[in-house]
């Protein structure tokens, strides 16, 4: 069962980078020099304290310290080099839409990051390339590592815990003191309902254990996945974070695997923000520019159709200047063009980039918050 047809049924129910940094990435954004002889050139040059005011370490002209916004002044990393949509260019330049935002690297089981050694080294890999192609830069990244393999009753077994718990703590490894916003764990509380009660305390205590180990690094704005507006009750989504202790990073954030609208999900975010002690959230707007597809049966078949859904379109492009105080981004957290399996006729894999998908989804970019807004395309 992939990872979307698992939020269908849910819904239905409710290395190591040694090489030393280039000259053109000698100099951090802040102006400090970056040590070229450094073994690991992820995060050398970056201080070890954090500073509360700037969690980013970004540079004094950039960053107003009397923001409550983490991510303003920010500057995000685009991958011009190795993007989803950079291969395609060529035949399809209109593909720019996609290939000239910040595209979120996602680390996974799945892809290539199977041992604690693997992500170790291809998270000081990604990192040490964002800094040598764009200095100055912020990467956003995300983790979906833990196991949605069968609904009903699961619980991980000790191993599983130990194997996850190892594997985070590389990640945290890798990270080190290098900024970066961080979406943890995609579908980590949606997916609560096939657990059976033992296996909800064990989710929470592998929730709070790794929130704990990322918090420490200096650097790192972290934001826990929440679900969307359609999925779970803000008093349920709320109790699940306060169980997790997300006091002990910056918030959570929304619609990551959904298309719903994003003045919907602001309204749903500030809703749990009060519940929350007041903590923040991040929206993604990657593919929300037409809002959901609503199937006609939604008892049997969810409250939207989450699978490639036809008709869709990229949303609003990439900020931290959004409509809420409470809003810190509106990113593009969901990468555009990535298909949820093969749900139609000649659908690519699920994780793959699907041409056909993403082609539609440009077609159809808008950049409007609700649907009863006025049409922005672009």
């Amino acid at each position: 069962m992939t990872a979307r047809h698992l939020r269908l049924s849910l819904l239905a129910v409710a290395m190591l980078c040694v090489a030393p940094a280039p000259a053109s990435a000698a100099v951090h954004s802040s102006g400090r020099a970056v040590a070229a002889s450094s073994g690991d050139c992820s995060s050398s040059g970056f201080p070890a304290q954090r500073d509360p005011r700037n969690p980013l370490d970004l540079p004094s002209s950039a960053h107003d310290p009397a923001s409550s916004n983490p991510l303003s002044g920010a500057r995000f990393f685009v991958d011009h080099k190795k993007g989803l949509a950079v291969p395609y260019l060529g035949r399809h330049p209109e593909l720019r839409k996609i290939a000239d935002q910040p595209e979120n690297k996602r680390f996974t089981r799945f892809t290539g990051n199977g041992s604690p050694a693997d992500v170790l080294g291809n998270v000081r890999k990604f990192l040490c390339r964002v800094r040598a192609d764009e200095p100055g830069t912020v990467p956003t990244a995300s983790v979906y590592r833990l196991k949605h393999e069968k609904c009903g009753n699961q619980a991980d077994g000790p191993g599983e815990q130990r194997a996850y718990r190892r594997w985070m703590y590389a990640f945290a490894r890798g990270v080190g003191r290098t900024p970066m916003v961080l979406f943890y764990e995609f579908d980590s509380l949606i997916s609560v309902r096939c657990l059976s009660h033992r296996g909800l305390d064990v989710r929470i205590a592998e929730l709070r254990y790794v929130l704990k180990k990322l918090s420490a690094l200096p650097h790192t704005v972290v934001y826990i996945d929440a679900g969307a507006a359609d999925a779970l009750s803000v008093r349920t989504v709320a109790r699940l974070l306060n169980r997790v202790d997300i006091r002990s990073i910056e918030g959570f954030f929304l619609n990551s695997t959904h298309f719903d609208w994003t003045s919907t999900e602001v309204a749903y975010g500030a809703q749990i923000s009060r519940l929350v002690h007041g903590k923040h959230f991040v929206v993604s707007t990657a593919v929300n520019g037409q809002g959901p597809l609503r199937p006609r049966n939604r008892v049997r078949d969810g409250n939207e159709v989450l699978c490639n859904p036809p008709g869709r379109g990229l949303g609003p492009r990439p900020t931290t200047k959004t409509t809420s105080k409470l809003a810190d981004g509106f990113l593009w957290i969901g990468n555009p063009g990535l298909s949820g399996g093969k749900c139609h006729p000649g659908d690519a894999g699920n994780g793959q980039f699907d041409l056909r998908y993403a082609l539609g989804l440009v077609k159809r970019a808008n950049e409007r918050l609700g649907p009863h807004d006025r049409s922005r395309s672009f």
